[in-house]
């Protein structure tokens, strides 16, 4: 028996390296679903809002959407990059959630799979999620990235009770504003399961993209890293800076109780390039049961756009 654990605990190790091997069939899912609902344009003084939320899938996305949609009434200028979004799913309503959201929200969107998940219980439709942008302002020069897979998790995401297929992935696109400035946005969901320094790897091959580009630029998303972790460094040397350093308000493992939504880990983060923060805030919303919308808290953030 404890050679068997051995064994089971050396393999669990190995799979978990980083690997640059795609999974099989992953390159029908790199593909990005874009679609654009975005009305007349949108008032503009200089400054864009960028909201960046893992919704939990959405599993109760209307109260996201009315959440956004209070945000953006108070600053239209608003980019939202949202990770963990349903398609298709049997928990999500069966809905789109992200072209859902497009819609009501008057946006543009693009989305990539990130995973199909093998535990929709409606036969007829593939459940899957993933990350979107939604923006008001025109977005072009999509790009999907595929990360490095630090952890394999179609071969052990049923051990999590989250039997899938696919590898964690990254989206840059180019947001085009009213003054012809333009503005580099990314959305990222990087690896729960592997170390600090592995997710490195990640930010890395985000940072390479947006180095395509030299434009202000935007790294948000569920970065499943604590403050001082590896990646914050790396982006530093890139030439970008923590658009929330030295704020610890927690925003991950997020539960309502006695009508307040208590998050105990800090994990999702906005990094920028040439840009100037003018208004940091962590927002902490229920949905309509009083409840929790996610497990995680939106992080928001206004930025001045400097001049050419």
């Amino acid at each position: 028996m404890k050679k068997f654990a051995v064994i089971f605990v050396s393999v669990m190790v190995f799979s978990g390296c980083a690997t640059r091997k795609p999974i099989e069939g992953i390159e029908q899912l790199n593909q990005p679903v874009v679609a654009s609902y975005a009305g007349s344009q949108v008032p503009f003084d200089g400054q864009v809002q960028v909201i960046a939320w893992n919704i939990e899938r959405g599993l109760f996305w209307q109260d996201c959407d009315k959440y956004l949609a209070e945000k953006i009434s108070e600053k239209p200028a608003t980019i939202m990059l949202i990770g963990e979004v349903d398609r298709m799913h049997s928990r999500s309503g069966d809905v789109f959630v992200a072209d859902e959201m497009a819609r009501s929200l008057q946006m543009n969107m693009v989305f990539v799979t990130e995973f199909i998940e093998y535990n929709d219980k409606t036969k007829d439709t593939q459940g899957d999620h993933g990350n979107a942008i939604l923006s008001p302002f025109p977005l072009s020069d999509i790009s999907v990235i595929r990360h490095t897979d630090l952890y394999s998790w179609t071969r052990w995401g049923w051990l999590q009770g989250q039997p899938r297929k696919g590898e964690r992935v990254a989206i840059g696109a180019t947001a085009a504003l009213p003054d012809g400035k333009r503005v580099r946005v990314y959305v990222v969901h990087f690896e729960s399961s592997a170390t600090s320094s592995a997710r490195v790897k990640q930010m890395q091959e985000v940072l390479d993209d947006a180095k395509k580009f030299n434009l202000p630029a935007v790294i948000g998303g569920d970065f499943n890293e604590l403050p001082g972790g590896f990646v914050f460094r790396t982006a530093r040397d890139a030439g970008f800076e923590n658009s929330f350093e030295g704020n610890h308000q927690p925003t991950g493992t997020c539960s309502a109780r006695n009508g307040r939504l208590l998050c105990s880990t800090k994990i999702d983060w906005q990094v920028n390039k040439g840009l100037t923060v003018t208004e940091k805030t962590i927002d902490y919303p229920l949905n309509s049961s009083s409840a929790a919308i996610s497990d995680h808290a939106p992080v928001r953030v206004i930025y001045k756009i400097a001049q050419p």
